[in-house]
């Protein structure tokens, strides 16, 4: 008599509290993707690397001149699979790749698939801005960089889970190098937002030497890497800084900037420091510290154009304030 056996099933657990389990049998290998800095589009909806076809997901990491799946064409190939087929999820597909381009990008209000005419000799792939109907080819280095990258993620992700219902939040681990580079501020403080809104079961670790990504993801796991003789040490969790403003994680051990003021000033501060500190004032020490504390009452202090408004007004105030009562 045969013994039924026990079922098997692996439990995979992510930092995020995340976790499912994969019946036996069933491929539990979850798929790592990496990018570049260099983030160049290629000319072919999903490019293959190496001699034998297979299609290296990691290569641009280590190969600057290794090129990601091509979004026009990776548009205008699924645009034409989703209106020759009968099949649903192939326009859900499509659809999903366009709300995720217009959600990410500034300003993109939309994108269209242009056809062929006289003027046209190919099909080609428009986005909606200010400036009205651009081809995607035409945009700026920063909004293709970022769109070469987050495409090819997404249709490795399609091609991984053929079966599911929402490739695009399924699992993956993904390195992106240099995550800031090209990308205006505004970007960059809502970028780890739309990735983890997007890709809620991908985890991502990226690299970035902007202070405005840690702000972003001051509650992630930060980690520092700093380079001692011929080794990099990785520091991990080099403080908290969660609701610092900019400047403050600049002058933090994360960045370890001495200040965040422009270098003309704080050799301006360091002059003064350095009179101030003397035995004793000579006259021309006294006039130099007049002559610096006159330069710096010219600058903003404040948080905002409106504060620095207000205290500018508030000093106006007190100056005639202190003539009325001299009179």
């Amino acid at each position: 008599m045969e013994h039924a056996q026990p079922e098997s099933r692996t439990l995979f657990q992510y930092e995020d509290g995340y976790s499912f389990t994969r019946e036996s049998g069933e491929a539990t290998e979850v798929p790592c993707f990496g990018y570049g800095a260099s983030r160049r589009m290629g000319d072919a909806a999903i490019v293959k690397h190496g001699s034998s076809n297979v299609d290296w997901s990691a290569a641009s990491l280590f190969n600057d001149e290794a090129p990601l799946s091509n979004v026009e064409e990776w548009l205008l190939q699924a645009d034409y699979a989703a209106k020759s087929s009968k099949r649903v999820h192939l326009r859900a597909r499509f659809d999903q790749i366009k709300a995720t381009l217009i959600r990410l990008l500034p300003d993109v209000e939309g994108f269209r698939i242009v056809g062929l005419e006289e003027s046209r000799p190919q099909p080609s792939v428009e986005a909606d801005t200010p400036y009205g109907w651009v081809p995607i080819r035409r945009l700026s280095l920063g909004y293709k960089a970022l769109m070469a990258w987050v495409v090819d993620l997404a249709s490795r992700l399609f091609e991984h889970y053929p079966d599911s219902a929402e490739p695009l939040t399924e699992a993956a681990v993904v390195l992106v190098d240099e995550i800031d580079l090209h990308l205006h501020p505004a970007w960059q403080r809502g970028l780890v937002g739309f990735l983890s809104e997007r890709f809620p079961k991908v985890q991502f670790i990226a690299t970035a030497h902007s202070p405005l990504m840690v702000q972003a993801a001051a509650t992630s796991n930060l980690a520092v890497l700093r380079r001692q003789g011929d080794r990099v040490l990785i520091e991990n969790s080099p403080g908290a800084v969660y609701g610092w403003r900019v400047d403050q994680i600049l002058t933090s051990p994360i960045f370890g900037l001495d200040s965040a003021r422009p270098p003309h000033l704080d050799a301006l501060l360091e002059e003064r420091q350095a009179i101030m500190t003397k035995p004793g004032l000579s006259e021309a020490d006294k006039r130099r510290v007049a002559e610096l504390d006159r330069d710096m009452e010219q600058l903003p202090f404040g948080e905002d154009p409106e504060e620095i408004a207000a205290r500018a007004l508030i000093k106006q105030f007190a100056e005639r304030l202190r003539v009325l009562e001299g009179l």
